[in-house]
């Protein structure tokens, strides 16, 4: 249990180490828990943890079993808690509606309180058995060594909370099975871009579906998956605002004049809010043999585009070396991206007629005589 934690005080490393080992994340359901950032990023660490042992083929079920503190409408939890399948109603209908803070304050519903106690309690230890194996060393030293202050909350920034869906497109510049350049191996690749898999041995999954999983699961947002193989018109807004967007770029097509098009426009793409992420495994030799005419070439055709990621996210411009980097580097982007498309972009209002903005005007006092 967090209760130790209170407002400002750092992160103690009992809790640390519990999101790194724990097989099992219970949030208590409530409005404040969900305005609260600590519990966001508690969210975000666990929810992490596990789509990162996803993405590295290790099996992984769904480990967040959520409790209700108090009844709360589904249409009004953000989109990381709505995306978690859990039946309240096994628990009893009394539960369902007043949650475990109305029926354990009435002593007539004592029945229904024990009940729902019991079945939650059964329903944590079939998820804790399912989720037995060891801990992830990988994952926990990211997890210990993590900055837990910077963090980004699940719910959202405060700021931003429950304005609406939060947009992000991840779009994937990558080569496939059919482009390749002349010596490049095709373990990494698919038929497609999008099944473009980088961190080969760590993990198997193509790069763009660990965005998505990133982007739904930690962060209040919606992804949508893109390729900048479609026509860049139809890629745009077309006469609204492009959203924030993260393209994810293979370094390699850097050498092929059939990128060279979609690399030109993606580079003069003015919206600060489009930026770009650079793969690069350590573990991949061709990479590191190739590494000077990649670099060469990448800032000949990305130049504009590399040299606008936020300072502090250099290593999206750099190269990200693991799958453990990239699953941090992504959602600091993410929201920065967001924040600046907030700040900039310019706003469209809807269709129709003009409405105008609504004033209070003073009356004249009435006349104490009689007159006007």
């Amino acid at each position: 249990m967090d209760r130790e934690n209170q407002i400002g005080v750092e992160w103690s490393p009992g809790l640390t180490d519990a999101l790194a080992r724990c097989r099992v994340f219970v949030p208590l359901y409530s409005r404040r828990y969900f305005e609260s950032d600590n519990c966001g990023k508690e969210w975000f660490a666990f929810a992490r943890r596990e789509i990162t042992r996803k993405a590295r083929g290790r099996p992984v079920g769904d480990a967040i079993v959520p409790a209700l503190w108090t009844g709360l409408d589904r249409d009004k939890l953000p989109g990381v808690a709505q995306s978690v399948q859990f039946d309240h109603t096994a628990l009893g209908e009394r539960y369902r509606t007043d949650g475990f803070y109305g029926i354990m304050k009435l002593q007539k519903y004592g029945a229904d309180y024990r009940r729902a106690v019991h079945r939650l309690a059964e329903r944590i230890i079939a998820v804790g058995d399912q989720s037995a194996e060891p801990a992830d060393d990988n994952a926990l030293s990211g997890m210990l060594k993590a900055d837990f202050e910077s963090l980004p909350s699940a719910f959202g920034p405060a700021s931003a909370r429950r304005t609406g869906n939060s947009h992000l497109r991840i779009s994937v510049l990558a080569h496939d099975t059919s482009t390749l350049p002349a010596g490049r191996v095709g373990e990494y690749y698919g038929s497609t871009s999008s099944t473009w898999s980088p961190y080969r041995p760590d993990s198997a999954q193509p790069v763009a579906d660990y965005a998505v999983d990133l982007a739904r699961k930690c962060l209040d947002c919606n992804p949508q998956i893109s390729s900048l193989e479609d026509d860049a018109e139809s890629w745009a807004g077309n006469g609204h605002p492009v959203p924030p967007s993260l393209c994810l770029v293979d370094a390699w097509v850097s050498l092929s004049d059939q990128h060279k098009e979609r690399m030109s426009w993606l580079d003069q793409v003015p919206e600060p809010w489009v930026s770009v992420l650079v793969p690069w495994n350590v573990q991949d030799a061709g990479l590191a043999a190739a590494t000077a005419d990649l670099r060469e070439k990448l800032r000949e055709r990305l130049g504009h585009k590399l040299a606008g990621v936020p300072r502090r996210c250099q290593m999206a411009a750099s190269g990200i070396p693991t799958l453990q980097d990239f699953g941090q580097i992504l959602p600091e982007m993410t929201l920065i991206m967001m924040k600046r498309f907030r700040k900039e972009a310019e706003a469209h209002p809807p269709a129709g007629p003009v409405i105008e903005r609504p004033r209070l005007r003073g009356t004249q006092p009435k006349d104490p005589g009689g007159g006007n």
